[in-house]
């Protein structure tokens, strides 16, 4: 079982999973009875000895069927704990992680659970985590970095 790990801005991995998922500042729009949420944010992965992580730019997209009216607005952020390796392995590689393909669950002892929602989602969300911050890295691939956990910063530091 891995370490938990801490980093300079505050941001925690638990022990036992492979990264987390942060989207701050998502956007919610609804149309009748549709749902949507949209944002950009940051995956952080560790490595196996916890020491060294992965940053990877994400563009986040969700919905379900909770709509209520029309209307846009900012909504509260999203934390997904990344328990699988192989999600993990996924985004490393660049590659999107869709919901459809991985279990889910908002319960946070759930062992069976590749992803666990922290905090901003329902489990009736649908949704799809994108490496990269624009459609040029759907071409050339997402701009990652790697340093020492406890070295990430805010973003915008």
């Amino acid at each position: 079982m891995s370490a938990a790990v801490q980093t300079e801005a505050g941001q925690h991995i638990p022990a036992g999973a492979s990264g987390v998922a942060y989207i701050d500042a998502p956007r919610v729009a609804t149309l009748l009875q549709l749902r949507g949420v949209t944002g950009s944010g940051t995956v952080i992965l560790k490595s196996d000895d916890s020491h060294d992580c992965l940053t990877v730019p994400i563009r986040f997209v969700a919905g379900d069927f909770g709509g209520e009216g029309i209307s846009t607005n900012e909504t509260h952020p999203i934390r997904l704990i990344l328990r699988s390796p192989r999600v993990a392995e996924a985004l490393a590689a660049g590659d999107d992680v869709v919901s459809d393909m991985y279990r889910i669950s908002a319960e946070p002892d759930d062992p069976e659970a590749d992803i666990i929602i922290q905090t901003g989602l329902s489990e009736s969300h649908g949704f799809v985590l994108n490496p990269g911050s624009s459609i040029v890295a759907d071409i050339f691939g997402a701009a990652t970095s790697r340093i020492a956990c406890s070295e990430i910063r805010a973003q915008g530091s």
